[in-house]
């Protein structure tokens, strides 16, 4: 009979630990064996608590898993990164799928090869349609700047040259170039003002110059259209600009 009794209070104490530590974990007494104990969740007070800072995180996690699947990873600078990493990457960025589908402001105006040209230099560094496109029109609006400029500088300096040779010649400028042209049409290729039209204007007026000295030198610089009648005398080249011209030309 004591041993009978020694073992039923051993299994009343044991017993009563058992229900004293349901009772310290609360809800987490139904929880497998492995998270009762778990600090975390010792600090909720209930089930309820529990569930709804869950729910919150569950909501936070779906958040940020939005925001990360927008999320572009920033390429290494390394020589290692393989043509595949990088294509991963420009895609990521939002290169379009071909070169071809770029598209630039004016490009029908411009040769097919050097558009298709740029079309693949932006496809090979990356770029967006967007990106691709702004830089194309900055880049065709500079060099338009530079040919403007350009223009505009040959036109200043064509004008200061066509004044100074008015300027020289007064009221004769204009038959003295026509003279000019004429004989260039006798003796040159082609005509005057298309063989020198790309030439620079020191160039266009400093032939123009050569040749009145030279229709000087050479008797040549009478009219086209005048002559000479059978008894009269041979007209000298030096006198040759006064009898048909009327001096048209300034001379030293």
């Amino acid at each position: 009979m004591p041993e009978a009794a020694t073992m039923d209070a051993t299994t009343q104490t044991a017993d009563a630990t058992t229900a004293t530590d349901t009772t310290s974990l609360g809800w987490r007494a139904g929880l497998p064996d492995d998270l009762k104990q778990n600090a975390d969740l010792s600090t909720y007070k209930t089930v309820g608590d529990f569930t709804k800072d869950a729910l919150s995180w569950k909501n936070k996690a779906s958040e940020l898993e939005g925001k990360l699947g927008d999320y572009i990873p920033k390429l290494p600078d390394d020589e290692d990164v393989t043509e595949e990493e990088r294509n991963l990457y420009y895609d990521a960025l939002g290169r379009p799928p071909k070169a071809s589908e770029y598209e630039f402001d004016g490009e029908d105006k411009n040769a097919p090869e050097w558009t298709n040209f740029w079309k693949e230099q932006f496809y090979g560094l990356g770029l967006t349609k967007a990106q691709a496109k702004a830089l194309s029109t900055q880049f065709n609006g500079q060099i338009q700047k530079m040919v403007d400029a350009a223009n505009n500088a040959l036109k200043a300096e064509a004008t200061a040259a066509e004044q100074k040779l008015r300027t020289e010649m007064g009221d004769k400028y204009d038959t003295n170039v026509e003279l000019a042209k004429r004989l260039w049409q006798q003796h040159g290729e082609g005509e005057f003002d298309k063989v020198f039209s790309n030439e620079t204007s020191t160039n266009r007026y400093g032939m123009v110059r050569f040749l009145l000295k030279m229709a000087a030198l050479t008797g040549e610089d009478t009219s086209p259209q005048a002559g000479h009648s059978g008894t009269s005398a041979e007209a000298k080249p030096e006198d040759a600009w006064m009898n048909m011209y009327k001096n048209p030309k300034a001379r030293k």
